[in-house]
């Protein structure tokens, strides 16, 4: 043990390539925090007509939607299109998962919906670029380090044997 810390201490590249990895766990577990979810959430009444709910700024901006559409009616026929095309007559509850924002057409009767969006927001993502450079440049650090502490090593037997 006492030879791995002195060839530390000689080799700068070798505590450069160990001191880049270790910023780059730091900086690479920081840019995976996740801050609190973010929700949108819209409710309103559907006549006839063509509608598409949701917020499109709202929705590209963040990871990993998961959108909940939430449809009630005592008498409605109605095309719900995320995706796939399905068509309901609808008389009580319907809840749905759609994929992503939801295209609603009512050709009969009124709906009362709520749309609620659930995401996931890493603000320090961009904090994982410069950990993956400063973990493939450590990593070099640390095999031209450890390269050159064998050298050493090496030479050093050489010289006690001579």
């Amino acid at each position: 043990m006492g030879e791995v810390i002195q060839a530390f201490k000689k080799s700068r590249v070798l505590s450069l390539g160990l001191l880049m990895l270790i910023l780059a766990l730091v900086l690479s577990a920081v840019a995976s925090f996740v801050v609190e979810d973010k929700v949108y959430s819209q409710s309103g009444e559907l006549g006839p007509g063509e509608y598409t709910l949701g917020n499109e700024s709202f929705e590209s901006k963040y990871l990993y939607p998961n959108r909940t559409l939430v449809l009630t009616s005592n008498n409605a026929t109605l095309l719900v299109s995320s995706g796939e095309n399905h068509s309901y007559n609808l008389t009580g509850q319907l809840v749905l998962y759609p994929n992503e924002r939801p295209d609603v057409v009512v050709y009969n009767g009124s709906v009362s919906y709520t749309y609620r969006v659930k995401a996931l927001d890493y603000p320090y993502s961009d904090l994982s670029i410069p950990a993956l450079i400063l973990a493939v440049v450590g990593s070099v650090f640390l095999w031209v380090g450890y390269a050159k502490a064998l050298r050493d090593v090496r030479e050093g037997r050489k010289d006690e044997k001579s």
